[in-house]
């Protein structure tokens, strides 16, 4: 249940108290986000009795709330003291008082095992036993003021509520109290005077008899306490008492997986059917197999329904003990011969009765093992243990892990496949979005915090943002996300006065990722900046404002259209494809399309292996690693290869495939020259329909080659003088009539490295004592002039 900020604190305390089932599911951060609400309303345009009347009924299931649980019955004391302090008329308020009283008296447990001294007892025994009874008597009495007052604190809030059954209950417990002292005090005196009587063998039998009454009154006043006391025992705390749920139970109190709870209730409803059949008499001969293949991502419950599935099996009596044995490679796989073997062993003697449960299982048999790797030596002698010998049909094994890797893994080996049935596959989903923040905010819960409205905007935010890839830990991410925050909330209050709220209350700015400071511009910016590129920096211009408009109607619910953003990008080396390629994942992220904006840069050999099968494992892995921003792929023409063993084409096919896959969590840019793109693009239909921008790069002009010179020059901590580059300027003006300037921005760089070599040179024939800063930062003619008259030969050699 979510409820905006800017609604009136009272129009939702009104809607939520008139709707008995509404009520019954509004969460503890939400109560204590009201308080707040209201706390900061104070004064303001709300009449003071309304605010004073809405601020009790808060108070007051805050504390009803919190009473019951560890260490919170002093916060609930002081919560419904203010409660019944703002509003005395309100009857919950007492009624929840009372009961928080009886809890306090209930804990206080008296003293019913007072010594019996006996006549035949020898003078030291009772002299000892005085002793015992005036100990117990002082360590009684010195508490026994605080619990009477409790008791007429509980005797007070009875007579507010106008209830004389309740009025009365509470006065017996005040009086068995006030007893209760009387009785203590007379205990030590009637000890004291038992204790003086004794003289040898002698002692008084009429002073032993008195004391012997006092301490049967007293142990009396035990069963009329918890006689009292149980008559106001609130009807859910008794039910609480109960004992644990069973397994069925349990997983029907899990998050999500709803897929999953309905195949397991359909197996405990087989199971169950199975047990009354063997009851009357039916036995089955076959035995059904209960080994399972749990496959999910990181984090979407695969231990934890394991260990409720083992339950599960011992419950129904399928298993002796139901205990679950966690094991991964490490455990099972050894590193000499025989070891293997020994180690499965022993864990299968471990999980006899109960359930071996292997995480990762599919890492027991790498692709890429060699002869001395037993992984195989471990399968084949799990497998022989489930089907033969001293523990078959006594354990259960669960295999758990990544879906694909899974799925892969029981297709090479058969013995292992035919042993895990396609009925007990079990493919556990991500959790959404909603049900992330059920779990952060059962986290926050567990460890008495609350989450905000606001904060749970900011944590939802931070989650979209961390679901990119399967690496996405799910239910352990937002764990973690809660516990730092947590943290983030306890350092974050050195040095100041703490309020209630700071005690379990988290904010935005707990939950949010924290953010580095950066002191470059906005990737828009530094695509402005970069020199020339005009068309290229309208086209990308064009590409942002479409898409930040689409995403706010689609905010508004408003229709929206298709946005088509793999882009080719089309030029000579040097014309800046890749840079722009990554500004262009950097606004993508920064107009909140893309959750990472980074860029990963691939070739052909990154694609394409040499052995069948390995293209497209090669393909997604580099797909993978981009997802969240932008897959580069420079001479992306190169992909089409040569002859009939290249693999090219299936790295192509791979990568429409998982375009189509991840749809909008990935951004693909082919890049290369114009007319080789033109063929790749016709090669593949699919590739072709997926790129709808074409972006055309420019040959930079003369005098834009000359100004990336002289920004790269300035970047480098050099300057050339004005008439240095009037003259690089009508030189390269002069060189291009006879040739191509090849490589772009790429010659401008490299024309500049050289000129700060051949400074350097010059600089070595100046005496050292008369070099300053102008003369090492600045190039003159003499620097660039050796350089630009090769370029101007008819047979120049490229800078």
């Amino acid at each position: 249940m979510h409820q905006q900020h800017e609604q009136n604190p009272l129009q939702m305390l009104e809607r939520w108290t008139k709707n008995p089932s509404t009520i019954q599911n509004v969460t503890e951060g939400e109560w204590l986000g009201l308080l707040r609400e209201i706390e900061q309303q104070r004064n303001a345009e709300f009449r003071d009795e309304e605010l004073d009347h809405a601020e009790a009924v808060v108070l007051t299931k805050l504390a009803a709330l919190r009473m019951h649980k560890k260490g919170g019955a002093t916060l609930a004391e002081e919560w419904l003291e203010r409660a019944a302090a703002v509003d005395p008329s309100y009857q919950p308020a007492w009624e929840s008082q009372l009961q928080l009283y009886y809890s306090f008296l209930r804990e206080h447990v008296f003293a019913n095992a007072f010594p019996v001294i006996r006549e035949t007892d020898n003078v030291v025994t009772r002299r000892r036993t005085v002793e015992v009874l005036s100990a117990l008597a002082s360590s009684e009495i010195a508490e026994i003021g605080k619990w009477r007052l409790i008791a007429a604190n509980a005797t007070s809030a009875a007579r507010k509520l106008q209830d004389a059954e309740k009025e009365a209950t509470a006065q017996e417990v005040e009086q068995l109290y006030a007893e209760r002292e009387r009785l203590l005090l007379e205990l030590t005196e009637r000890v004291q005077a038992y204790g003086n009587s004794l003289s040898g063998v002698f002692f008084s039998t009429e002073l032993l008899s008195q004391l012997q009454e006092t301490i049967r009154k007293l142990a009396e006043q035990h069963e009329l306490k918890t006689r009292l006391l149980s008559k106001e025992e609130p009807v859910d705390s008794m039910q609480e008492k109960k004992g644990d749920k069973v397994a069925l139970e349990q997983l029907e109190d899990l998050i999500g997986l709803e897929e999953i709870k309905q195949r397991i209730r359909q197996l405990a409803q087989f199971l169950q059917y199975r047990q009354l059949r063997e009851e009357k008499g039916w036995h089955m001969q076959d035995e059904l197999p209960l080994h399972l293949v749990l496959m999910g991502n990181p984090g979407t419950g695969k231990t934890t329904l394991a260990r409720l599935i083992a339950r599960l099996y011992h419950e129904l009596g399928l298993l002796e003990k139901g205990q679950m044995i966690e094991v991964d490679r490490s455990h099972l796989v050894g590193a000499y011969v025989g070891q293997t073997e020994q180690r499965v062993m022993e864990l299968v003697k471990q999980a006899n009765g109960g359930v071996l449960f292997i995480d990762e299982a599919y890492s027991l048999k790498r692709p890429d093992s060699s002869g001395s790797d037993y992984g195989q030596v471990a399968i084949d002698t799990l497998v022989s243990a489930m089907t033969s010998g001293e523990y078959a049909g006594r354990f259960v094994v669960i295999l758990a892990g990544y879906p694909e890797e899974m799925r892969h893994f029981l297709q090479a080996n058969p013995g292992l496949y035919s042993r895990f049935p396609q009925t007990g596959h079990f493919l556990l989903p991500n959790y959404s979005a909603q049900e992330l923040m059920q779990i952060a905010d059962h986290v926050a819960l567990r460890n008495d915090f609350s989450l905000t409205e606001q904060a749970k905007r900011a944590l939802l935010a931070r989650i979209e943002k961390a679901q990119v890839d399967d690496t996405f830990g799910n239910a352990r991410t937002v764990t973690n996300i809660v516990l730092d925050a947590i943290f983030a909330k306890g350092r974050a209050t050195a040095g100041r006065k703490l309020g209630w709220e700071d005690y379990t209350i988290l904010l935005p700015e707990d939950v949010a990722e924290e953010e580095k400071a950066s002191t470059e511009d906005s990737a828009t910016a530094q695509l402005e900046g970069l020199i020339g590129l005009e068309q290229v920096k309208a086209e990308l211009k064009k590409i942002a404002a479409f898409v930040a408009v689409q995403k706010e109607r689609g905010t508004l619910g408003m229709p929206m259209s298709p946005v088509e953003l793999h882009a080719v990008f089309a030029g000579n080396p040097g014309t800046g494809k890749t840079t722009v390629a990554s500004l262009y994942a950097q606004i993508l992220q920064e107009i909140g399309y893309l959750k990472r904006g980074h860029l990963v840069q691939a070739s052909r050999a990154d694609l394409v292996a040499g052995y069948v099968g390995q293209t497209a494992a090669l393909t997604r892995r580099k797909v993978r690693e981009a997802l969240g921003g932008v897959l580069f792929i420079d001479e992306a023409y190169s992909l089409l290869g040569h002859g009939e063993n290249d693999f090219g084409h299936e790295a192509i096919h791979t990568l429409v495939e998982e375009m189509t896959r991840h749809e909008e969590n990935l951004v693909v840019v082919l890049a290369g020259y114009p007319l080789e793109m033109n063929q790749l693009l016709a090669s593949n239909p699919g590739l072709l329909s997926r790129f709808k921008k074409y972006v055309h790069f420019a040959d930079y002009s003369v005098d834009e080659l000359v100004l990336i010179l002289e920004q790269a020059a300035l970047q480098a901590g050099y300057q050339i003088k004005a008439s240095v580059v009037v003259k690089i300027k009508d030189s390269l003006n002069e060189a291009k009539k006879t040739r191509h300037l090849d490589g772009n921005a790429r010659f401008s760089r490299n024309l500049l490295q050289e000129a700060m070599q051949n400074q350097a040179l010059r600089l070595m024939e100046v005496p050292k004592q008369d070099w300053d800063q102008a003369l090492l930062t600045t190039l003159e003619w003499a620097d660039f002039a050796p350089l630009l008259e090769w370029i101007g030969e008819e047979k120049g050699t490229e800078v």
